[in-house]
C-alpha cells in the first residue's frame, strides 16, 4: 500500500514539474515575442509594459495547455519506464 501511495505522489510531482516548465516556457516566449513585436511595430514602445503584458499573456496561454500536455508527457514517460522494465525481465 505504501508503494502505491509513493507512486501516486511521484507521478503528481512529475505532472506538477511538467506544468511548471510549460508555464515558464510560455511566459518567456510571451515576454520575448511581445518585446520583439513591440520593437518592430511600435514607434516608441514602453518596454516595461510590453514585457509585463507578454509575460502575462504567455503565462495565461501556456497555462491553458500545460495541464493536458503534462498528462501526455507523464503517459509517455510511464510507457517508456514500463517497456524498459519488461524488456529487462
Amino acid at each position: 500500500m505504501l508503494g502505491f501511495i509513493g507512486q501516486i505522489i511521484r507521478w503528481l510531482l512529475t505532472w506538477l514539474y511538467f506544468v511548471l516548465i510549460i508555464c515558464f516556457a510560455g511566459a518567456l516566449f510571451g515576454l520575448f515575442s511581445h518585446l520583439l513585436f513591440g520593437l518592430c511595430f511600435i514607434d516608441s514602445p514602453d518596454y516595461g509594459y510590453l514585457a509585463a503584458f507578454g509575460f502575462s499573456n504567455g503565462l495565461r496561454y501556456g497555462g491553458v495547455w500545460a495541464g493536458g500536455f503534462a498528462i501526455v508527457l507523464c503517459v509517455m514517460r510511464a510507457r517508456k519506464e514500463y517497456l524498459q522494465r519488461h524488456l529487462e525481465s
